[in-house]
């Protein structure tokens, strides 16, 4: 379903571009490259990605501050290119456009005319510049009218490019990553992260519940959830009371020592550590947690990006051992009213 969000103009940090793009690059690019909608379906035929859409006109004045100033930025530049497929929609041309095998027109001979295609996307809330994002099979799925900074633009690239939309609201998201690059930090309380050993001796003298976050530095996603739903106070209560928790760095270079088995990384700083893998089944996803009970077996290796609301209805779901008697979407209903 196409989402259309209005008045998103949040003043972040642009912190989550800095580094992280430069580790797909070895030198920057100088422009995004923008491709055709008639070019479209061949590129998805050879790698499957989101699509960004600049939709202008040739009249806008704000379309163009758009292209020499977040369009022209090095971070934003890079992660484009890396993540996604970038199409410049001019809505009043007279081409004929092919999109997922409909052909499109302006039957318009008008100069200043719009063409089908930018209504189809856009319905009859035409204005410009308006970014589109298609999902990887190419389907509407975000419409944001207006100018958008850098940093205006960064939330809605990331919810994209890591696949967030089919587990997050996207303005979930965009108050998460603004919490997370843009907000105060409240220093009062924290998780009482511990090692995986100081853990697993407590655990035999209190049994309680294991929560692990396989923390992964080079998903922005994580690092927003990091800063956002893992500083939040009912969170951080729920955890310290409740359960043992373990802040483990995915690319560790440590030997992990866990049910009679050692695990290790032969390429740290590279590669998803062994104990990671494990952890997760050997079906690789980012952010993820792992809960795992008082005989330390995992109950659930959860690989999506969560709300502070949404992970603290998990952490009562596993505490109270309710996992066994009923699904988690029938608690949440009963308990939550969702």
């Amino acid at each position: 379903m196409k989402q259309r969000v209005w008045g998103l103009i949040i003043p972040l940090i642009l912190l989550t571009f800095s580094g992280l793009a430069q580790k797909y690059v070895l030198a920057p690019p100088t422009k995004i490259k923008w491709i055709s909608f008639n070019e479209l379906a061949n590129y998805q035929q050879q790698e499957k990605r989101p699509v960004l859409i600049d939709v202008y006109t040739d009249w806008c004045g704000w379309c163009k501050k758009l292209d020499v100033t977040t369009y022209a930025d090095p971070n934003i530049i890079n992660y484009v290119n890396q993540s996604f497929y970038a199409i410049k929609f001019d809505a009043e041309t007279h081409d004929t456009i092919t999109y997922l095998g409909i052909k499109y027109f302006n039957k318009n001979a008008a100069k200043k005319s719009t063409h089908d295609l930018a209504v189809h996307l856009m319905g009859n809330n035409l204005s410009y510049p308006t970014s589109i994002f298609l999902n990887k099979e190419s389907n509407p799925a975000l419409v944001v009218p207006g100018y958008q900074e850098s940093n205006d633009m960064a939330p809605f690239l990331v919810y994209f490019a890591e696949n967030l939309q089919n587990t997050a609201n996207i303005n979930d998201f965009n108050a998460d990553f603004h919490k997370a690059f843009g907000g105060t930090k409240n220093d009062s309380i924290a998780i009482n992260w511990m090692p995986l050993n100081q853990a697993l001796i407590l655990q035999k003298i209190k049994p309680k519940k294991l929560f692990v976050h396989l923390k992964n530095s080079n998903v922005i996603s994580d690092r927003v959830m990091s800063n956002s739903t893992l500083v939040s106070n009912d969170v951080i209560n729920e955890l310290n009371k409740n359960y043992y928790c373990i802040d483990f760095d995915v690319y560790s270079a440590d030997t992990i020592s866990f049910q009679n088995n050692l695990f290790v990384n032969a390429n740290p700083g590279i590669e998803i550590h062994q104990f990671a893998k494990g952890l997760l089944q050997n079906e690789v996803g980012f952010p993820a947690v792992v809960i795992l009970n008082e005989q330390q077996l995992v109950l659930a290796p959860i690989k999506q990006y969560l709300t502070h609301d949404h992970l603290v209805a998990l952490l009562v779901y596993f505490k109270e051992d309710i996992y066994k008697t009923k699904s988690f979407a029938e608690f949440a209903k009963e308990r939550y009213g969702k």
